[in-house]
Parts: structure tokens; sequence; C-alpha cells
């Protein structure tokens, strides 16, 4: 049970947010925050709102051997619902192919444990009939970063890319390309 802090706190945030609102709509505040967070089918909008308040404009380089392991190791491709199922030899951590952010990890009844991230590059990839996830939701994750393991003989991939999902024939090459 949450405590009368917690609650006050909430509730303060929740105020906040429709007067947030409120001033928006009425033309007071020249921003578009509420408006960005009430839209909740545009999440690579916000989250690059997010990634600009966060990421400081300086770079620093840093040497250090570049190891890029394979995103997925499969032997076989074949169409299912919107994406494909892979078939892999055996269990293998799965590696983001580029800077991202976990959007959702969770249980479906399609796909069974799954787990979609939202990459720098606007794709969002989902992987289902994961056997274990090694992020938690809502946490950004870099090129290289292993986010979970696949365990069974198959692995569902979907990617949407321009507000479309990938063919069977566009996966196999949207693979290859992340393999190299």
């Amino acid at each position: 049970m949450l405590s009368k802090k917690k609650w006050m706190f909430a509730f303060v945030i929740v105020m906040l947010f429709f007067m947030l609102n409120k001033f928006e709509n009425n033309d007071v505040l020249s921003t578009s925050y509420a408006t960005s967070l009430l839209e909740p089918q545009k999440p690579s909008a916000i989250y690059k709102r997010v990634v600009q308040w966060i990421k400081p404009d300086e770079l620093i380089s840093v040497s250090a051997p570049i190891a890029t392991p394979p995103l997925i190791e499969y032997k076989s491709i074949q169409p299912l619902s919107e994406g494909a199922i892979l078939s892999i030899n055996n269990s293998q951590d799965l590696y983001a192919s580029e800077n991202g952010f976990i959007i959702f990890t969770g249980y479906t009844k399609k796909t069974g444990k799954t787990l979609s991230i939202l990459y720098d590059t606007g794709e969002t990839v989902t992987f289902g009939f994961v056997k274990e996830f090694h992020q938690l939701p809502y946490t950004t994750i870099n090129a290289g970063d292993i986010f979970a393991s696949a365990d069974n003989e198959l692995l569902y991939i979907k990617v949407v890319k321009d507000g479309k999902n990938l063919d069977t024939n566009e996966l196999i090459e949207w693979l290859s390309v992340t393999n190299e």
C-alpha cells in the first residue's frame, strides 16, 4: 500500500501535467510536451526528446577494440503473422545492433516472452519466444549489449521500419546487414 506522501506526490504530478496541458491548449506556453506525452502512438517522438535532454552534445573519443558479435545465428526463416520465425541451433545471447531503448518486455499470447526495442535509427524490433531478459523495460542499450537470451529452437522477430513491417526477404537482408 502506498503511503500518503507517495499519493500526494502522484497527485501533484498529475495536477502539474493537467496544468501544463491547459496552458499549452490556451497558448500560454508555446511548448508541446503534454501533446507529445498524450500520443502513445508515437513513442519514437518522446524517445527522441528524452535523448535530447539526457545526451550531452560533447562526445569523448575512446580507443578500444571493436568486436561486433552477430545479432542472431539461425538455420532457417519462415514467415509468421507480421514477422518471421527463425530456427536457431542452440541457446544464444541476443545482441543489440544499434543504440536504442527497450519499450516492452512481457508475455504475449502469440509469441510468449517478448521484448521490443526502439533503435535510434527509427526501427522497432520485436523478439518473441525468448528465454530470459537481461535488461529492464524502459532502459537504454548500446550497440553490442546483450538484451536477452534465446534457448528454444524457435525465435520470433518482427521489424517495423518507416512505419511498415519488413517481409521475410527484407528481414533476411536486415539480419545480414546487421551481422556484417
